[in-house]
């Protein structure tokens, strides 16, 4: 469903209601705007909107339990005896009637995304380049990133795997570092067909299949469309969404850098041996 808002006296839109969420979440929009979609007989306070009515009962939900649960005049909490009980199963990852309900979407910065991705992407190509160097296998040009065998070999596995760390853990070994998580709008993990489908989604448009020259593009327009718009086209199709789980520190950012480049310096000792005939294939290639 698009939606159109009222927002520093012009008219905004039409984004779907996902993306208009995730703006929401993110302080993008104020809760007090007028919006309109199509069945709607006038303009009226977003929150009104029925395609929104949902996402403000699960927030002003959750509100009244946090105000419920705070310590009274007595010092004891006036919550219910089972809020207890809800948080050890949130902790445990066991999913309640209410699960997603009393999350808070913050949507990390583009920076902070790009980060995730790039230790993500250079902790994969460390680890496959060791496993071919543990085989014993030579210096092969169907093995390096934008051939037809690269896809099998390394956009393949890498999907599959993100896709797998999405729907178990909710998570990725660079985003984890950076506290980010991936969800839908509605503060739930996703399913491993939606994680799939994301990571397919990443794989072709944020990284352009490792293609030299589709991947500066990629990475270029996945960058300038975050900046824009504050989302991905990924998170639009499928309604998921990066969450920056708790304040982002220098000390995080500092961390994944360093991982990347330490990732960078080993895959530079593992292709050494292979640079003769790398060197070889170029040369060959520019002749041709």
């Amino acid at each position: 469903m698009d939606i159109y808002w009222i927002q520093d006296h012009e008219k905004k839109g039409p984004l779907p209601e996902v993306e208009v969420i995730s703006m929401l979440e993110a302080g993008l929009i104020p809760e007090t705007v007028r919006a309109w979609h199509a069945g709607c007989d006038e303009w009226v306070q977003i929150r009104e909107l029925p395609v929104m009515k949902e996402v403000f009962d699960r927030k002003d939900g959750a509100k009244r339990r946090i105000m419920e649960s705070t310590p009274g005049e007595d010092g004891v909490l006036t919550g219910p005896e089972e809020s207890g009980d809800e948080c050890s199963m949130a902790e445990a990852g066991e999913k309640s009637p209410e699960a997603g309900a009393g999350v808070v979407l913050v949507v990390p910065y583009p920076y902070v995304r790009f980060l995730g991705r790039m230790a993500d992407v250079m902790m994969h190509m460390t680890v496959y380049l060791a496993l071919l160097r543990l085989l014993g296998v030579g210096f092969q040009p169907g093995l390096l990133p934008g051939t037809y065998e690269a896809l099998l070999y390394i956009c393949l596995p890498m999907t599959l795997i993100e896709g797998l760390f999405l729907s178990t853990l909710g998570t990725t070994p660079g985003k984890s570092m950076l506290g980010v998580s991936v969800r839908d709008y509605l503060g739930n993990r996703l399913s491993f067909s939606t994680a799939f489908r994301r990571a397919l989604f990443v794989m072709v448009l944020g990284l352009g299949c490792f293609a030299p020259t589709l991947t500066m593009l990629a990475l270029f327009f996945s960058w300038w469309w975050v900046r824009r718009f504050g989302f991905t086209p990924w998170d639009r199709r499928l309604g998921t969404t990066d969450v920056l789980n708790e304040p982002l520190s220098f000390r995080k950012v500092a961390m994944t850098v360093a991982l990347i480049i330490l990732c960078l310096q080993i895959m530079y000792f593992l292709v050494l041996p292979w640079l003769l005939d790398m060197e070889a294939y170029v040369q060959a290639s520019s002749q041709m």
